[in-house]
């Protein structure tokens, strides 16, 4: 399996669909909402894990040479909104999370890191922004009873 740094622009998705929905995740018994104040803080906290996971996959290698976009590390990144125009839908989003993840998840402690529960969050709001989902039967199942 290869791993390689996510671009900014992958991340300024994923914070702009957080704070479109007021994505709010929870750490350390405290309520974040993802907003555009705390934005970049958060998406160098995705990039520093993702960072970690390529430093696992590829030790050799100087953080300057990881795989993935030159320049795009943590230490650069600075929230920039996603444009208007290029709406992002919910299955977009749990994409992006998916792919996020498969570049992230190298470490033993991927699924307990900040960076997994922040995701974990946006992809939980765009699950329940899918188109049906309210209405969809699920909420509690149970078999008929039987006359």
């Amino acid at each position: 399996m290869s791993a390689y740094i996510v671009d900014h622009d992958h991340i300024d998705a994923l914070l702009s669909y957080g704070i479109q929905h007021q994505v709010r995740y929870s750490v350390a018994e405290s309520c974040v909402e993802i907003n555009l104040h705390n934005a970049t803080e958060i998406g160098r906290i995705l990039l520093d894990e993702n960072e970690r996971s390529v430093r696992s996959r590829y030790p050799s290698c100087d953080v300057d040479d990881l795989p993935g976009s030159i320049g795009q590390n943590a230490a650069s990144y600075k929230f920039r909104r996603w444009p208007a125009l290029l709406r992002l839908e919910a299955l977009t989003i749990l994409k992006a999370c998916d792919g996020y993840d498969y570049q992230a998840c190298e470490t033993d402690t991927y699924e307990q890191s900040l960076a997994a529960i922040i995701v974990r969050t946006i992809r939980g709001f765009a699950i329940r922004r899918l188109p049906g989902y309210s209405d969809a039967p699920g909420w509690h199942l149970a078999r008929p009873v039987k006359a």
